[in-house]
């Protein structure tokens, strides 16, 4: 076998090789995409689940507002200072954070630093807002970008 052919052979089983991966990869995209359209994110679903005891709306509140936040990000940070406006008394308003002390406080919403009440409902990205109804079952889960109407995505409807 000539030197030649050796190198031919060679990228021939390169260009195979990188034809498979490139075939795998676009189906996991694929995969993915008709994923989010049914809600999964490989983490377990949160919506009808009940929350922990420790960010349950209280006795006489009708929902409850979850923010799951990273201190790191920056746009947490804005979701934090929009929600604490939500200012409704039968609504409790609660941020899971990793760190609690980069986060300033404000009065009528909590900042909670409890991890394992926050791996509990971490579906993998933060920031995410879940709408509780009053027994502490989630009913809505949003993951916030940038684009997303802070204040209609607070909104909770009124008691039935």
């Amino acid at each position: 076998m000539s030197v030649q052919m050796a190198v031919a052979l060679l990228a021939l089983l390169v260009a195979s090789f990188a034809l498979v991966a490139l075939v795998a990869v676009y189906a996991r995209v694929r995969a993915l995409e008709a994923a989010r359209t049914i809600g999964l994110s490989g983490y377990a679903a949160v919506v009808g689940r009940p929350v922990p005891p420790l960010v349950r709306p209280g006795t006489g509140q009708r929902a409850g507002l979850v923010a799951l936040l990273d201190a790191d990000c920056a746009l947490c940070h804005l979701v934090w200072d929009a929600l604490a406006e939500v200012g409704d008394a039968g609504v409790r308003v609660v941020a899971l954070v990793d760190r609690p002390d980069a986060f300033t406080s404000h009065p009528g919403a909590e900042v909670l630093g409890d991890p394992a009440a926050r791996a509990e409902l971490f579906e993998g990205y933060a920031p995410t807002v879940l709408q509780l109804d009053a027994a502490g079952t989630v009913v809505n889960r949003a993951f916030v970008d940038a684009d997303t109407e802070l204040p209609a995505l607070f909104r909770i409807g009124s008691p039935a």
